[in-house]
């Protein structure tokens, strides 16, 4: 069962978003560390929560399936998606790796603002594209800052998830 299933004690929409990222982190922590030190490399951070978060939040906003998927597809084009189409199961280069999670951060910034806006309009919108902005992405891949940029955008999309997530239960309050 996925976490998005677990319970069946209605809670807001924040507090779902909040567990789904802090079980995602959770479970990156168990995991990492036991992993060979070749593949930990290729996995400088998760998004795992995030896309989870994101969906919950397109379903909770009414977007059917076939929207909520839109808001993803992107993520069948990164680097390493390309590359293992390419070269097969040849090891990734550091840059690559750093290029798959931006692409793959830039798709969900992209369905983070459209949700924002579907949610909360022009002003929700304006403030979730703030805070992905005060926390860009890496330009360079083979910059030695660049997991650090990496780490800091994916919290800014925690955030705005979080930020989504509070809208929607703002709404469900003030329509109940």
């Amino acid at each position: 069962m996925s976490r998005s299933n677990l319970g069946s004690v209605e809670r807001t929409h924040q507090a779902h978003v909040e567990a789904v990222l802090r079980d995602a982190a959770a479970e990156r922590a168990t995991l990492i560390p036991r992993l060979p030190a070749k593949l930990r490399e290729s996995l400088p951070v998760d998004a795992q929560g995030l896309t989870e978060a994101i969906d919950y939040l397109a379903a909770a906003a009414g977007l059917s399936v076939s929207e909520r998927r839109a808001l993803l597809r992107p993520h069948a084009t990164n680097p390493a998606v390309l590359h293992a189409r390419v070269f097969g199961a040849e090891p990734l280069t550091r840059e690559t790796v750093i290029s798959s999670f931006v692409e793959g951060a830039r798709v969900r910034a992209d369905a983070l603002t459209d949700l924002a806006d579907t949610v909360g309009g022009e002003a929700l919108g304006a403030e979730v594209r703030s805070l992905l902005v005060a926390n860009p992405l890496p330009v360079l891949a083979d910059r030695g800052d660049a997991i650090g940029a990496l780490e800091s955008a994916y919290a800014a999309q925690g955030r705005a998830a979080v930020m989504i997530a509070e809208a929607l239960d703002a709404q469900r309050t003030s329509s109940g």
